[in-house]
């Protein structure tokens, strides 16, 4: 169903297609942002709440009744955009473009009578980025505002009624936030939980570990292994044998090095992803499919390029994250390999 409503309508429509000016009724927390990013796209909005009317300060004509619906996800992680499929598909188009990581997770038809869908979009770290930079051209906005609005939204909107109050406290407030919302509670979990979304919108099992270490743009935890086969490296797991994998804010990899008990060095493992968040948890990002492996004294080389390549062919990625995604894993191969060479001349 995915392809034969999205896929079907970019093919009809490739270089031909004329954005409709689609009326849009939008809420939920990413609202001030979207409403931006739509009038400057030549949407209208309609039936905008009272809080748009104070922060855009300015009039909204009554065009009509909503062709396209957008709230929040249960999650708040993404959001769903309901309406006739050209005018939500126009609109996917631009949101696209103009967020490089949002991921369309599924469009489906509606339940009811009308010739409606439901698209499922996850913004995942570089998405929230954007839209917070989005907003702070209405409003004044704390750095990670929309991840923050999702982990407390009480005390975000209290930091930010202080600012509004005391801006000099700006640089000092963003970095308590930090502290007191994801980094103190992170530093008294039992286990760090790493939330790894594949593209489906399905949550893989969570991978759990014992912290080693963490700062405000890194994580390092540890989980041990009694059974299994390592992904990608080909090689069996012993008991005993463990992990610690590195996590960087904002990075688009999360790397794994695996070791034997006696502390050997087995292998590492590069999943690429959206830019990895942190949260109160541990961290959470979306799978982009492709994988970079590099056994000990071999060279490094890319697995699951036809998964990647699906992903992409479905229209579920935009034609720049594609490109973001092989500029990454071709960047990790150069470097890794590079590395590689250079231990091979000091020997």
């Amino acid at each position: 169903m995915f392809e034969s409503i999205w896929l079907i309508f970019k093919v009809n429509t490739e270089g031909s297609f004329e954005m409709l000016s689609s009326r849009i009724k939008i809420r939920g927390i990413y609202s001030t942002a979207l409403t931006k990013l739509a009038l400057d796209s030549g949407f209208q909005i309609v039936e905008p709440s009272e809080k748009i009317r104070e922060r855009f300060g300015m009039e909204f004509p009554d065009h009509g009744k909503h062709q396209i619906l957008i709230h929040d996800r249960a999650d708040l992680q993404g959001i769903e955009v309901k309406g006739e499929a050209d005018h939500v598909c126009g609109l996917l188009i631009q949101i696209q473009e103009s967020l490089l990581d949002a991921i369309i997770v599924s469009i489906l038809p509606t339940e009811d009578s009308d010739p409606r869908v439901i698209a499922n979009l996850e913004l995942p770290g570089g998405a929230k980025e954007k839209l917070d930079l989005i907003r702070s051209d209405v409003i004044p906005t704390i750095k990670n505002h929309h991840r923050l609005k999702i982990i407390n939204s009480e005390l975000l909107e209290s930091a930010e009624l202080e600012l509004s109050v005391h801006p000099e406290k700006w640089t000092g407030l963003e970095k308590g936030l930090i502290r007191e919302m994801i980094l103190e509670p992170l530093i008294k979990v039992d286990q760090v939980r790493l939330e790894h979304i594949r593209p489906s919108g399905r949550p893989m099992r969570p991978r759990l570990g014992a912290l080693q270490s963490v700062s405000e743009n890194r994580i390092v935890f540890k989980r041990e292994f009694s059974k299994g086969r390592y992904d990608g490296l080909g090689l069996p797991i012993r008991k005993g044998d463990y992990c610690l994998t590195v996590i960087r804010e904002g990075e688009w990899y999360v790397r794994h090095n695996y070791f034997s008990k006696e502390h050997l060095h087995i292998g590492e493992y590069f999943n690429i992803n959206t830019p990895a968040e942190f949260y109160p948890y541990g961290a959470r990002y979306v799978d982009l499919e492709v994988d970079v492996i590099q056994r000990p004294g071999e060279p490094a080389f890319a697995i699951d390029q036809e998964k990647f390549e699906v992903l992409a062919r479905k229209g579920c990625i935009g034609k720049d994250l594609e490109n973001k995604v092989l500029l990454v894993s071709e960047q990790l191969l150069r470097s890794l390999n590079r590395e590689r060479a250079k231990d091979l001349l000091e020997r």
